[in-house]
């Protein structure tokens, strides 16, 4: 199963986000069982520190029920292989902190990973699934 980066969620999320209607369609396809998908626990850290930065945390309780509500997820733990490995993507491919992870957890899975960020497809051995062709 293909990993789903926050990017897809945050979009989902917000129906201002202009990949909203992409990542609507993807989140339609996960309830109605067309796709599964993995989604890595450093995603819920994520969310949580961006929703307290911009000072919209009373918003963050619906948006992580309605995550964790999704069928057709499994959730990946953060392990200390995903962590060392995120900290070599870092110093290598000149990733973000969180995109690290995200790229390291794929790369520990199927090494897929669902995302509109084309940061990722400079990661060796990792392949982006653009959105926009599910």
């Amino acid at each position: 199963m293909p990993l789903l980066e926050n990017d897809v969620i945050f979009a989902y999320l917000n129906e201002h986000d202009p990949n909203h209607a992409v990542a609507e369609r993807i989140f339609q396809k996960l309830q109605n069982g067309e796709i599964r998908v993995e989604i890595s626990s450093v995603s819920l850290i994520e969310m949580e520190l961006i929703y307290q930065s911009e000072k919209i945390e009373h918003m963050l309780l619906k948006h992580l029920a309605a995550v964790a509500a999704l069928p057709n997820v499994e959730y990946i733990a953060l392990t200390p292989d995903i962590a060392v490995a995120s900290v070599y993507l870092r110093q290598t491919s000149n990733l973000t902190f969180f995109d690290s992870h995200y790229a390291a957890t794929a790369l520990n899975l199927d090494r897929k990973i669902i995302s509109f960020d084309k940061a990722y497809d400079g990661v060796p051995g990792l392949i982006r699934i653009r959105p926009e062709t599910l």
